[in-house]
């Protein structure tokens, strides 16, 4: 038997009990995106060729020419995130062993961290830049165009039908694909408080009555609360106007993409330097990136 079985044998049982746990109760956002992809190294990476619309001409003539039509392509890339890490210390005084069974605060924490990253990179994605070009190095912000202004006012019927309309416009089916609004925990409750919406004569239930959003006028809602713990690099992207206005995520799931370069990964070590201390790794690296800029849209309240 080799030397270091224990030492190997933790960890992977710290591995796979962090990403079992992750499996069952993954981060809140991340996973929205309609499609994912493993990735490895450190250049942007191409998700897809998207082509234009081909039109139909009419022949001049008889025995006239082919009509040769070239078709608008375009290519959108994934650029890695930095990888990022965690490493809590567990003082010899304070335990005698380093169980690493499902129920070990520490492994909950790891794994709350892991989601909490990964839910943070998905806000990134969402309100930063796509990316395209020949090699990804063409930045494409969020398009100004498909935010829906508060007008000083919460969610109301008619900002959601304005929103409706807007998604029509930029040819999303929302007959196929449901729209999803992330909506803060204020303008859940405002859209609690729309009478069309509370009542069962309008939407054919009643979710007053157990508290769930259940979809309405086309689009799904997810309440999510924000804060620096949650999202610690993105938070401010669900604010505007020095934080009076709330920025609400309109996500078409085909729109976003997720880029896996590392899931999760982890190990025990005992470190001499902190008074053989048992140091808990836990490490991940990930990314999101809008696929289509009209497939994003921001519904913004007061």
């Amino acid at each position: 038997m080799a030397e270091n079985f224990a030492e190997t044998h933790r960890n992977i049982l710290f591995k796979n009990n962090v990403t079992s746990t992750l499996r069952e109760n993954p981060g809140m956002l991340y996973t929205l995106c309609g499609s994912s992809d493993n990735y490895s190294g450190n250049k942007a990476s191409r998700i897809e060729n998207r082509f234009g619309r081909l039109k139909m001409q009419e022949r001049t003539g008889r025995n006239a020419d082919t009509n040769n039509t070239d078709i608008d392509s375009l290519v959108r890339f994934i650029v890695p995130g930095r990888m990022a890490d965690v490493a809590p210390l567990l003082d010899p005084e304070d335990a005698q062993n380093t169980s690493v069974e499902l129920g070990s605060p520490i492994l909950k924490e790891v794994a709350e961290a892991a989601a909490t990253y990964h839910d943070d990179m998905f806000v990134r994605g969402f309100f930063g830049n796509g990316w395209t070009g020949e090699t990804g190095g063409t930045a494409v912000p969020f398009k100004a165009a498909n935010v829906v202004a508060h007008g000083g006012t919460g969610l109301t019927q008619p900002k959601l039908l304005a929103l409706r309309e807007l998604l029509v416009k930029r040819h999303v089916s929302i007959q196929k694909e449901k729209p999803i609004i992330v909506l803060h925990a204020e303008a859940a409750t405002q859209l609690l408080n729309i009478p069309e919406y509370k009542s069962i004569d309008y939407n054919g239930s009643k979710p007053l009555q157990n508290g769930e959003l259940v979809p309405w006028l086309g689009f799904r809602f997810f309440e999510f609360v924000p804060d620096a713990e949650s999202l610690p690099t993105s938070y401010g992207n669900m604010f505007a106007d020095a934080g009076v206005t709330k920025q609400n995520m309109v996500i078409v799931p085909s729109g976003m993409h997720r880029g896996i370069w590392t899931e999760f990964e982890g190990s025990i070590d005992k470190r001499p330097d902190k008074g053989d201390s048992t140091q808990f790794m836990g490490k991940a690296r990930s990314a999101c990136v809008r696929t289509d800029e009209d497939k994003a849209f921001i519904l913004q309240t007061q």
